[in-house]
């Protein structure tokens, strides 16, 4: 059987970013599945201005240069950088559009101040899009995207409504994984009009949580002991419900976590992955 193919999707990956847990699942998991058998595994985040291109040695991939996609009825030519997470051979692309990345600070998701950007949703719905658009140009068809939390929560919509019926997109799979609960999650009407996407409810803001697990073809949680995720997910009545009516699955990380519990959380989401594809 040939290589399971991962395209594994996050708005930070330590050392690049790094503001929560899912930095260093990010590294974590995509180094420990980069060295198993048969698993190709690919990753992208948004070039944020501060991520340094000479510590990090970014190249241009020249295929992958002034990509136009249409987002809001607008075409935004983005390009993408290439480099290696830190002492691994885990290549990461850099998804780069200066207007809506290159400004954020190290905080990514509010000023220095404290102060949430207000267009958080529109920033990552575009991320969503592109690492999905980029593809043809990237000339690789991965079996499954792995979506990390909200920030990548339009993907399976997306994969779902508007890529699937092209050949190149049409076995495509998603497994989304949720890490956090907070506010961030929602996303305005205006973005799903953006993206031409039809919400999955008439209110005027829409909890992509929700719309992500319903589109996705497995649901991870990431249950952090450091953060009581799963005891917090039990208060959210309506998604909680949503992801125990749909194929899912809880990975225990404990507060202490060790080599073997990410070794243990990596094989889980590869076995998973392999009854998907």
């Amino acid at each position: 059987m040939s290589p399971l193919k991962l395209y594994f999707l996050s708005s930070e990956i330590a050392p690049f970013s790094e503001t929560y847990e899912l930095a260093y699942f990010s590294r974590k998991i995509t180094t420990k599945l980069h060295n198993m058998e048969d698993v190709d595994i690919r990753v992208s985040q948004p070039k944020y201005g501060y991520v340094s291109e000479r510590k990090y040695i970014l190249r241009e991939v020249i295929r992958l240069k002034d990509i136009p996609v249409i987002f809001d009825n607008t075409k935004h030519i983005i390009n993408m950088k290439s480099c290696f997470i830190p002492e691994t051979r885990v290549q990461v692309y850099f998804l780069e559009n200066n207007s809506l990345y290159k400004s954020l600070p190290e905080l990514i998701y509010k000023a220095r101040n404290g102060r949430i950007f207000s267009d958080l949703d529109e920033r990552f719905a575009f991320f969503s899009l592109s690492a999905i658009d980029t593809l043809t140009s990237l000339f690789w068809a991965p079996d499954i995207f792995i979506c990390n939390d909200w920030q990548t929560s339009f993907v399976p919509a997306l994969l779902n409504e508007k890529f699937k019926q092209e050949d190149f997109y049409a076995k495509m799979k998603t497994v989304y994984i949720l890490h956090s609960i907070n506010d961030y999650s929602y996303a305005s009407k205006e973005v799903y009009d953006m993206l031409g996407l039809a919400p999955n409810s008439s209110e005027k803001l829409i909890n992509n949580h929700i719309s992500a697990v319903e589109n996705s073809d497995l649901t991870i949680v990431m249950n952090y002991e450091s953060t009581n995720l799963l005891e917090n997910l039990k208060k959210e009545e309506t998604l909680y419900k949503t992801i125990k009516s749909n194929q899912f699955l809880i990975i225990d990380i404990p507060k202490k976590s060790n080599r073997e519990a990410w070794k243990d959380a990596a094989a889980t989401i590869k076995s998973s992955c392999e009854k998907l594809r």
